[in-house]
């Protein structure tokens, strides 16, 4: 069965975005550097919350995902989707599950904070993948806030690359 993976870069001191809700500070670490081919490669669908969505479509970019189905989590309309993009307003069990009607690969849950708290408190994620970036942002938006369980991870594994980004990657036992 499809892995349903947390994959995230978070500042030194544990925040996704600056207080702005930016990722600029990402911008000199080159994604590809540190395995993104082939772990995007290995997913057949993503999940991300409206926010999430409405950041990486606001960069002006084409769309990085064509060719994948993408479920994006949200209460209101989003207007014009690139193709393959499908909101839903009923949460992320049932995106998860119209994730996997679409593909047998893994599923990434791209973000941000409170969709990849949801997977996390649901019980649906199976691994967490998290890339610590040699910068102290101070402020600004948290990798998990407030979470109401708190799921014991198994380490699987350490990777440093020479630029002092950390890759740390644990799953999480059901």
């Amino acid at each position: 069965m499809a892995r349903v993976r947390l994959y995230v870069a978070t500042s030194l001191d544990g925040f996704i975005a600056d207080r702005e809700g930016s990722v600029d500070w990402l911008a000199p670490y080159d994604a590809r550097l540190y395995g993104y081919d082939k772990f995007i490669d290995e997913v057949g669908a993503l999940i991300m919350g409206r926010r999430t969505f409405e950041l990486i479509s606001a960069i002006g970019e084409d769309w990085p995902y064509a060719g994948k189905p993408v479920y994006v989590l949200t209460s209101s309309s989003l207007g014009d989707l690139p193709e393959g993009v499908t909101t839903t307003t009923r949460g992320i069990r049932a995106a998860l599950q119209l994730a996997r009607e679409k593909t047998r690969n893994d599923i990434w849950i791209v973000g941000g904070a409170v969709t990849m708290q949801s997977a996390l408190e649901e019980g649906l994620a199976d691994m967490v993948e998290i890339f610590l970036v040699p910068v102290l942002l101070g402020a600004g938006l948290n990798l998990l806030n407030d979470l109401t369980i708190r799921p014991t991870l198994t380490f699987d594994g350490i990777e440093a690359f020479p630029d002092g980004v950390v890759k740390l990657r644990y799953l999480v036992p059901r």
